[in-house]
């Protein structure tokens, strides 16, 4: 009995979580030859007349760390601590964890920050633990590419060019945990987006026994009507290209996949004419996730 209700709980969250990921209608913007999409959970989406995507988000709080300026990153984690700021503390700290080892700076730089952290979950015990749960999603900065970092529901992916995190939030339940991380994606100059990312990510009680299970799972809790293509499909994953019915044709790529107890759903979308420009852009950043 307490097991169906964890099960029952697990999935009305999941689906407060995951309507984050299916668009809800195609609406006609205040602005001429704008078109808007708002998704189930109230976000919404602008198109111009080129295709371009423009969210109603601010700007982004979510910034990577590169091997430049370390000095500053590793003051601002002591002083975001200090002044009671212990999620994006550890935000930072773990971004300066995930560099790579590419000079002496990031492993002295890396060092203090373990010896930091040490001391503090010493200090601070079970509510450290806490912080550093509510700290999971995290990015570096490595050349030209962004890497994004999930450590509650693990995944590691790389976004190249002027990628932004527009909104990440995630849920936590007994044996249950749940992530959504929305991104934009920029492969040109200007200004919007060329596509929008979606990350979904959910880890359940139980090992999940074959991708047909996790996408069952999906197409109940989070019904949608797109047209889809099969691309590829093996035990563990399903890879899928997307268009949507709507009045401004969306196109896409969905990639769903199951590792253990974890379950993913990876989904790129654009406008028509952009899907063609960028597709294999879009492609290489779907190919780029990957778990522990």
């Amino acid at each position: 009995m307490e097991q169906k209700k964890i099960l029952n709980k697990s999935i009305r969250i999941c689906v407060i979580i995951l309507t984050l990921m299916f668009f809800n209608s195609i609406l006609n913007a205040e602005m001429p030859d704008w078109a808007m999409m708002i998704d189930k959970e109230g976000n919404k989406y602008y198109f111009d007349k080129s295709g371009k995507i423009y969210t109603d988000s601010t700007t982004s709080i979510f910034k990577p760390v590169s091997r430049d300026g370390l000095e500053y990153y590793n003051s601002k984690v002591k002083s975001l601590w200090k002044a009671g700021h212990r999620k994006q503390s550890l935000v930072i700290a773990k971004s300066i964890l995930a560099l790579k080892e590419s000079s002496m700076n990031v492993v002295k730089a890396k060092k203090d920050i373990n010896t930091f952290m040490r001391d503090m979950q010493m200090k601070h015990g079970n509510r450290f633990v806490d912080f550093s749960k509510d700290a999971w999603l995290y990015l570096t900065k490595e050349d030209t590419t962004m890497y994004v970092f999930n450590d509650k529901v693990p995944y590691i992916l790389a976004l190249q060019g002027n990628a932004e995190i527009i909104a990440a939030q995630s849920v936590d339940s007994l044996q249950y945990a749940s992530t959504v991380m929305r991104a934009g994606l920029r492969f040109s100059d200007t200004s919007g987006y060329d596509a929008i990312m979606i990350v979904a990510a959910e880890s359940f009680a139980d090992t999940i026994e074959s991708i047909r299970v996790l996408e069952q799972h999906w197409r109940t809790v989070a019904f949608d009507t797109f047209d889809r293509e099969l691309l590829k499909h093996s035990d563990a994953m399903a890879l899928y290209a997307f268009a949507t019915r709507d009045n401004v044709e969306l196109k896409g790529i969905e990639l769903l996949l199951a590792k253990e107890n974890r379950g993913y759903c990876v989904r790129i979308f654009t406008t028509k004419e952009r899907y063609e420009l960028y597709k294999d852009t879009m492609f290489a950043i779907i190919n780029s996730f990957s778990t522990p």
